[in-house]
């Protein structure tokens, strides 16, 4: 089992878009489905749409609406739990992807998986961490925190509406990794069931009143050399930026789009100069893994700051010369600098 400490973890983490959310009191006041307050659809034209959706549990507090799950849409007496309708197949990695659609606060929102032996009644009249309270499921807080068997852990930053939460499961090797406005965390455990008996499925639970989740696209992958020859290559940028060129492989880079997938954050969350319509290759979870390692006992540094702001500061201008050697040179030098950074 893995886990990534973060020195930023008290800053809450900004929303991925700069879309408008309705606030506690439109929440509050709206006599109709809470979902249809929302108009954002940023990030939502990725992927090959859903290949599954939440399952409507008998008499639970948690409502799916299509793609929404409604928790607690009167008033909260506990913990609800929802869960995928479909188990998610031992022989694949699955990626999936959902919005916080309301601002999230009480006990905790948290997101993962679990087994079929979870009971989603459990903590129906009990305000609890639910998702990884014992072996069988595994979750993330909004509060920035890991937890299996009962055991919390920090993990990454604070979140709440507005945010983009991934999740990546690899049942072939039994790894669990989350994804925050579309940015890997690195891998949290390495303890998942790989036995093709244990039937696993994906999770979100809530104790927070009209708190709405929203589920934007889920994949589910074999476990192929293709996949991992593209799992390789997105750890290159300059190599996976030559194959996106290539039209024959367009359809095949469709399919994995989540390995690498489009950035694109919210004016909220940094430097008013970035260009925030830019779009970056993440890096391995590894190497993400290596560079937290390094600043870990720093206190007065910001890790993401530190890795993506400054590529974005560099002028791409062309010169009103129309110097084409010296323009060259400028692109020459931020490739060297993205490659250095990733």
């Amino acid at each position: 089992m893995l886990a990534l400490s973060n020195t930023n973890q008290d800053l809450r983490c900004p929303g991925f878009c700069d879309c408008r959310f309705p606030s506690c009191i439109d929440v509050a006041n709206h006599k109709g489905s809470i979902p249809d307050l929302v108009t954002c659809k940023c990030g939502e034209e990725t992927g090959n749409g859903l290949q599954w959706q939440w399952h409507q549990e008998h008499d639970s507090d948690a409502h799916i609406v299509g793609r929404d799950i409604i928790f607690h849409p009167t008033y909260s007496q506990g913990t609800a739990i929802a869960r995928g309708e479909q188990p998610l197949q031992h022989d694949k990695v699955h990626f999936w992807e959902m919005r916080v659609i309301t601002a999230l606060a009480g006990t905790d929102v948290m997101f993962g998986i679990g087994t079929d032996n979870v009971n989603l009644q459990q903590f129906k009249f009990h305000f609890v961490s639910a998702l990884g309270t014992n072996a069988q499921s595994w979750g993330y807080s909004y509060n920035g925190k890991i937890q299996h068997c009962g055991d919390q852990l920090p993990y990454g930053q604070k979140f709440s509406q507005g945010c983009l939460v991934g999740i990546y499961l690899d049942r072939t090797r039994g790894h669990l990794e989350f994804y925050l406005n579309r940015r890997s965390l690195g891998i949290a455990y390495t303890n998942i069931p790989t036995d093709p008996h244990v039937k696993i499925y994906p999770m979100v639970c809530s104790t927070a009143a009209k708190s709405v989740i929203r589920l934007i696209n889920s994949t589910s992958q074999s476990d192929t050399l293709q996949l991992r020859a593209f799992q390789a290559l997105v750890k290159q940028p300059e190599k996976l930026d030559e194959l996106r060129r290539m039209p024959g492989l367009k359809s095949i880079m469709q399919s994995y789009w989540f390995l690498a997938p489009p950035v694109r954050y919210s004016r909220c969350s940094t430097d008013q100069e970035l260009d925030l319509g830019d779009e970056a290759v993440l890096p391995s979870s590894k190497i993400r893994l290596n560079r937290k390692q390094k600043y870990r006992d720093s206190d007065d540094v910001n890790i993401d700051e530190d890795l993506y702001a400054n590529a974005h500061k560099i002028a791409l201008r062309r010169p009103d010369s129309g110097d084409e050697e010296y323009a060259a040179s400028i692109h020459e030098f931020c490739d060297e600098y993205f490659h250095y950074l990733l």
